[in-house]
């Protein structure tokens, strides 16, 4: 089977960014629907599995935050600053990354 990111497996067309961005809100366990044909659909599997999502989290936040504090010997906002500027690129990486690994298949009951 031969499987395209967030294709569709009904109507081979690309489901929407909207429509799969309810997995960053509501999780990987839900079903949504294909906007064009409105066929349920579930995840083949997980995008990035939970497991290393501390490990995300650590590196994004508290890593960046340490080098500014100690390494750079910037004061406490600053480097918390410069820390939260470094973990928004980070989600915002880890956002395509999950995209790009979005992978359905139809729901049967």
């Amino acid at each position: 089977m031969n499987l395209k990111e967030r294709e569709c497996p009904h109507c081979r067309r690309q489901v929407s960014v909207g429509v799969c961005s309810r997995y960053f809100l509501r999780g990987t366990a839900y079903t949504v629907r294909c906007n064009h044909c409105d066929t349920e659909l579930a995840l083949v599997k997980e995008p990035i599995p939970f497991k290393w999502c501390p490990f995300a989290g650590f590196l994004s936040a508290v890593i960046p935050a340490e080098y500014f504090l100690f390494v750079r010997h910037l004061g406490l906002a600053k480097s918390l600053s410069y820390a939260a500027v470094c973990s928004a690129v980070t989600v915002c990486i880890i956002a395509v990354l999950t995209m790009k690994r979005i992978y359905f298949k139809k729901v049967t009951y």
